[in-house]
């Protein structure tokens, strides 16, 4: 498979002059389809390696594209210093940028995040132009909830033409609602401290399993682990320096009451019908909360809409243990050929769903081995 996939590393000048760090999976044949890919709160594209190989190999051909977002990664985390040679040839250029300093998990919120991958769909559509492709958006967690918004333009903060570049949003276990939700006072409150002190960081409260043993913060075993069941996955997260779950007052509140706003009828009755829609989540999900995806996926207005809960599984369906892991590929690929040509029709949707409904029952078997 790797023969089969160029993977091209690339710094890019994005809004406010910020060199965001960019990775696309290049398939080797001609690409079916393009994706813009928007990653989560406190990780990083590198962690989706393994699995945007498998969509950008023979047979899908996908070329898929992501960045660091503000804050994440080795756009803000470990960012370009003076000394790189992408900076030389930006001076020689004539270009302007500004280096990110001292700016870990400071995202802006959705204030910057969505015209942020306005500027990368606009970018990336023009790529796609070129060989007449069609454009998928396509996040997971945090930036579930992001490729959601930006498909309802929250807060106007995007132009309407920019949702006519794209063929389908796909998001991946959304952060609509939290599975353990903070109480209305406590995202209220942190509203109002984000107004105030937007860039101070604190700490995410989440469990990493680490060599095969449970741990919460204080190191006691007595929880089970988040992300996925496959062990070594879960070494890589934990050991993983750009994981660090801290986030800034700005980041986590927007995220939170911007979910719960994604949980309501303006959200649901403000999608554009003729936009397809692709939700899927692990049911297990102990993050973000499965309920609250397939409540969306059931109130939304969209015309062609497909909703997969993968029962047994958790919050990282793209990380689990195999065979999960090339099915959620598979499924993903097999949602974005179906709309090469356009929308699908809702009766075909009705069957595509009840076939995944169908296909649920199957995976028992191999659930049960995890």
């Amino acid at each position: 498979m790797a023969d089969q996939v160029q993977v091209i590393d690339e710094y890019v000048i994005g809004p406010e002059y910020t060199p965001f760090f960019t990775k696309r999976w290049v398939p080797v044949a001609e690409p079916r389809a393009y994706i813009v890919f928007v990653h989560g709160m406190a990780e990083h594209i590198g962690r989706y390696d393994h699995f945007f190989r498998k969509l950008a190999a023979a047979p899908h051909n996908l070329h898929v594209f992501a960045y660091d977002q503000r804050g994440h990664g080795k756009t803000s985390y470990d960012p370009i210093t003076e000394t790189a040679h992408e900076v030389a040839q930006w001076k020689a250029d004539g270009q302007p940028y500004k280096l990110e300093k001292n700016a870990k998990r400071k995202t802006g919120g959705w204030a910057k995040a969505l015209p942020e991958m306005e500027f990368f769909i606009k970018r990336e559509s023009n790529r796609a132009k070129k060989t007449n492709g069609k454009l998928f958006l396509y996040g997971h967690s945090m930036g579930g909830g992001q490729v959601l918004a930006f498909g309802l333009r929250a807060q106007n903060l995007i132009q309407p033409k920019t949702l006519d570049l794209l063929s389908g949003i796909i998001s991946s276990g959304p952060l609509i609602r939290q599975t353990t939700p903070a109480s209305f006072i406590q995202v209220k409150a942190g509203s109002i401290a984000a107004n105030l002190l937007p860039n101070m960081l604190m700490k995410i409260p989440l469990d990493v399993k680490v060599s095969g043993v449970y741990s919460d913060e204080s190191g006691v075993a007595n929880k089970p682990q988040h992300f996925t069941h496959d062990v070594a996955q879960q070494d890589l997260a934990a050991n993983d320096p750009y994981n660090e779950p801290i986030g800034s007052l700005r980041g986590l509140s927007d995220m939170l009451s911007g979910g719960v706003w994604l949980d309501s009828p303006a959200a649901w009755n403000g999608w554009q019908k003729h936009l397809p829609l692709l939700l899927y989540h692990g049911g297990d999900d102990p993050i973000t909360d499965p309920k609250a995806t397939a409540r969306f996926g059931d109130k939304v207005v969209a015309d062609d809409k497909t909703t997969k809960i993968w029962e047994g599984l958790l919050h990282e369906v793209h990380n689990e243990s195999e065979p999960f892991r090339t099915e959620a590929a598979e499924f993903v690929a097999a949602w974005i050929e179906a709309h090469l040509d356009g929308p699908v029709p809702a009766a075909e949707v009705a069957i595509a769903s009840q076939a995944v409904s169908a296909a649920g029952a199957a995976e028992e078997s191999a659930r049960s081995k995890l």
